[in-house]
Parts: C-alpha cells; sequence; structure tokens
C-alpha cells in the first residue's frame, strides 16, 4: 500500500513538472534546477535530472557526477560556474531564473 502512494504522489510530481523554455523547472518546494526534469534526492531535497548524487559533504546533486567550487561547496556535473552573484552553478554557462537565482547549463 505504501508503494503503491508513493507511486501515485511521484506520478502527479512528474505530471505537475513546470518546464521553462530556458532549461529549468520549478521543484515542489518552489526552488529553480536546470534540465528539463527532476527528481527527490534521498535526503527528501529535490535536484535536477533524473538522478541524484552524493557528495562528500552528504549533500545532494542532479547527475552522475559532481565538481567542487572554490568556496568548498558542490554542483551537479563535472565543471562549474560562476554566477553574476558569486554563487556557482554546473555547467559552463548560467541562466537567471524568475526568482532571480542563478542555474547551471
Amino acid at each position: 500500500m505504501k508503494k503503491t502512494i508513493l507511486a501515485n504522489i511521484v506520478s502527479l510530481m512528474i505530471l505537475s513538472t513546470t518546464v521553462f523554455a530556458d532549461g529549468y523547472v520549478i521543484t515542489p518546494d518552489g526552488n529553480y534546477v536546470s534540465g528539463d526534469s527532476y527528481s527527490m534526492a534521498p535526503d527528501g531535497s529535490f535536484v535536477g535530472g533524473s538522478s541524484s548524487t552524493i557528495t562528500p559533504d552528504g549533500n545532494y546533486v542532479g547527475g552522475d557526477s559532481y565538481d567542487m567550487t572554490p568556496t568548498g561547496e558542490y554542483v551537479g556535473g563535472s565543471s562549474s560556474t560562476m554566477a553574476p552573484d558569486g554563487s556557482y552553478v554546473g555547467g559552463s554557462s548560467y541562466i537567471m531564473a524568475p526568482d532571480g537565482s542563478y542555474v547551471g547549463q
């Protein structure tokens, strides 16, 4: 029974995903992540993409790999880029989401 309920919740989350033309999606908790989909990591956070990877500091990032930024944080992907606000995003470029945060591409 619990698996059925969880499957229904996941199906509902997938059906209600809003994909923006610029290459990011909004997650159920109101954050923006890069890509055209998101997934829930084991800790309950949402990450971009269909899979998550645990980093050495215990957080999760989207995808199958991660990169450590100069500030010691981890981002999904094999490279990171500094956005105009000083934050780092995974990927070789970034875009600004509607809430003013930056997501990698």
